[in-house]
């Protein structure tokens, strides 16, 4: 594959379809072998928050961990888990909030 893949939901993959990625609808059957051969093919991975929680997360450290692909998770159009609040998270480690 030449291109980023995009591994979510349905309505998510028309978005990243239409922008030029290869994409995978997140068949649970099929979710970790799609995830596995995308991290052997692709130069870049994009994944929803609900296919992170729903791949074991070894498996998608391991994979952030590497840098190549880059994997990016990023939140559903619809619905799914949220993300992080990350500033939220910073200031909290910094201690100029609790």
């Amino acid at each position: 594959m030449s291109v980023p893949v995009f591994i979510g939901d349905e309505l998510t993959c028309a978005g990243f379809r239409m922008a030029g990625l290869d994409v995978f609808e997140a068949a649970p059957e099929n979710l970790e072998a799609d995830f596995r051969h995308a991290l052997e093919a692709a130069p870049m991975v994009i994944i929803t928050t609900g296919v992170a929680a729903a791949l074991p997360r070894s498996l998608v450290e391991t994979a952030m961990r590497r840098a190549w692909p880059p994997v990016a998770v990023v939140p559903a159009a619809v619905g799914g888990p949220p993300m992080p609040d990350v500033e939220h998270e910073v200031r909290a480690a910094l201690g100029v909030e609790s």
